[in-house]
């Protein structure tokens, strides 16, 4: 079977190294095509199904990242029938309730609060990742 592909927008290193440790410990068999800023994920969001191009299995991204955040990554992703069913997971350090509001009525299927230990990132950011996989009928594994 096909590694789940998973559109990543995070401009911290070490909390993409996380989020892949997170996938890797709950067996998700996965590939990331990877975007530090808002823009050049807009760009390819929008890109997306066009003329062949891959549509990704879920699209994860951290609410504030370099020119723009979730807002312009859910709004480019709304105007793309290519991603209507794919699953949207916003991982935030945010505490804003506006920010979690304005995600989920955007289009995002959930707005996590990044975890503070390790032990909590891996197991509730993999746990979600693959609980939006399977609810959108794709398999982890």
């Amino acid at each position: 079977m096909a590694k789940r592909l998973i559109f990543l927008v995070e401009d911290n290193p070490g909390d993409v190294r996380l989020i892949e440790e997170s996938m890797r410990v709950k067996s998700v068999d996965y590939r990331i095509t990877h975007y530090e800023t808002a823009d050049a994920a807009v760009t390819a969001i929008l890109r997306c199904g066009v003329n062949g191009a891959e549509v990704p299995d879920l699209i994860l991204l951290d609410y504030n990242v370099p020119r723009g955040d979730a807002r312009d990554i859910l709004s480019a992703a709304a105007k793309n029938p290519a991603l209507a069913s794919i699953p949207k997971l916003v991982v935030s350090s945010s505490v804003a309730p506006r920010d979690r509001d304005q995600s989920l009525a955007m289009g995002a299927d959930c707005f996590l609060n990044k975890p503070l230990s390790l032990d909590s990132f891996l197991s509730e950011v993999g746990g979600k990742i693959v609980e939006l996989l399977e609810r959108h009928g794709v398999s982890p594994a």
